[in-house]
């Protein structure tokens, strides 16, 4: 199994009243987990579209500890361990309103995607709130 050289992220905030986050969102996949935090933005803030990069191409904040190839990630462990997103809540204040979230593995010719069918679609119903009084994770499915 080839190694994984790069994994982007793409997460949709809600738009509707509190629904953005100061809180610490991560990625679980290959059983690790990646903090979601682009250098010198202001992430998951009420309606935004963020896009997240870990591994070749990086755009977070801290790309040496969230690189999937160091130590080496490959697609097999991606069958061994469950794919996630969890927001690290530490006041109940501390909520976010997730409206979708994708993951795309590998950037060449080997890609996995993960996703959510639940969240696909508009509407209040397909919107997740995370959060101490609400759950914090949010378990992803593959996607084909």
């Amino acid at each position: 199994m080839p190694d994984i050289d790069c994994i982007e992220v793409e997460v949709l905030t809600g738009d509707e009243p509190g629904a953005g986050t100061d809180a610490l969102v991560y990625l679980g996949i290959g059983g690790r987990e990646f903090l979601l935090d682009n250098d010198d933005e202001d992430d998951f803030r009420r309606g935004d579209r963020n896009y997240f990069t870990l591994g070749r191409g990086s755009t977070v904040t801290h790309p040496s500890t969230n690189d999937p190839r160091t130590p080496p990630l490959t697609f097999e462990d991606l069958d061994r361990h469950p794919v996630y997103l969890r927001l690290e809540a530490q006041v109940e204040d501390d909520s976010w309103l997730l409206d979708n979230v994708w993951v795309r593995v590998g950037c060449d010719e080997s890609v996995e995607r993960y996703g959510r069918r639940m969240l696909d679609g508009r509407g209040e119903s397909r919107s997740l709130w995370l959060g101490i009084r609400h759950g914090r994770v949010l378990h992803l499915e593959r996607v084909r």
